[in-house]
């Protein structure tokens, strides 16, 4: 059985903790964070540990990580956690719920977390610290790279890149054989029909009320 230590004291973390609590491949034994963050000595029942003296108490040769941490500077944060979690020599547990779907093999990094109901297809390539949340599509021969943050019910069509700390927001769709370039942020809803330049957002109208009478609702 894995032990691991989640890295993050927030939302985030809570919600990666539900989810490894319930894998009979994983324990999870603690949180850490930062010692100037450090709130309460206990989150969720486990004890809390600053991350600058993690490993006296959970050294890396017994035990494994999770940087919990969310999309915060296009992902960047978690990224720079991810990288202290290495140089300490700690390596960084992926997870892939159980109802995933998964067409054949794929390949996939350190710090990801695959949301259930998601598709992966064939020969799709996931980098380093992924978060890919619920009910996504990554279509075949796709290629995900480092410190990404999919959000829910993304569609990313057939040989697609998306370059490293990039954030695609819930709904958005991206059309076949397109590269999102680094940096890019598409909000959700967007639809994107062609390659995109570093560093560019992307945002769609919100629905808004209309105007008419609302006694007409009575005839539909």
């Amino acid at each position: 059985m894995k032990k691991v230590i989640i890295f993050g004291t927030g939302q985030f973390a809570k919600i990666i903790h539900q989810y490894l609590a319930n894998d009979s491949d994983i324990e999870v034994v603690a949180f850490t964070a930062n010692e100037s963050y450090i709130k309460d000595d206990n989150f969720c029942g486990l004890p809390v540990v600053p991350f600058e003296k993690v490993e006296s108490s959970y050294p890396s040769s017994e035990y494994q990580m999770f940087v919990a941490i969310g999309y915060s500077d296009l992902n960047k944060k978690r990224a720079g956690i991810f990288e202290q979690a290495k140089s300490k020599g700690y390596k960084l547990v992926s997870y892939v719920h159980p109802s995933v779907v998964v067409v054949g093999d794929f390949e996939f990094g350190e710090n990801c977390f695959i949301f259930e109901n998601s598709v992966i297809q064939p020969f799709v390539k996931i980098g380093d610290d992924v978060i890919v949340w619920s009910g996504s599509l990554i279509s075949h021969n796709t290629t995900i790279k480092d410190h990404c943050f999919i959000a829910s019910h993304v569609a990313i069509a057939g040989s697609s890149t998306i370059e490293p700390y990039c954030f695609l927001g819930t709904n958005c769709t991206l059309r076949n054989g397109i590269k999102i370039a680094k940096e890019c942020v598409i909000g959700a809803g967007c639809v994107i029909l062609e390659d995109t330049k570093e560093k560019e957002v992307f945002v769609t109208r919100s629905t808004t009320i209309p105007n008419f009478n609302r006694d007409l609702l009575k005839d539909i």
